[in-house]
């Protein structure tokens, strides 16, 4: 999915998000890092068409800008109104 080189980060976050971050990861069998790769992919311009090995599991918890979750929505967007 990525290119072999990689560049280590430093980020920060508040504890609370770590470890939402840490118990997402665990539930979907992934490291932190490839969740984080994941979101990030999900939010940058150009980023989202990038090859996933399972397009399912690279959307769970993320959307694109403007869609939300309203009632009804999903529906909409999904069986057509």
């Amino acid at each position: 999915m990525y290119d072999a080189l990689m560049k280590a980060v430093t980020i920060t976050m508040p504890e609370e998000l770590d470890a939402q971050a840490a118990a997402e990861a665990r539930r979907l069998g992934i490291s932190k890092s490839e969740l984080i790769r994941r979101g990030l992919a999900a939010v940058l311009p150009g980023e989202s068409s990038r090859e996933v090995d399972d397009p399912w599991t690279f959307m769970i918890g993320f959307g694109p800008p403007g869609v939300s979750v309203e009632p009804g929505e999903i529906d909409d967007i999904v069986y057509g109104s």
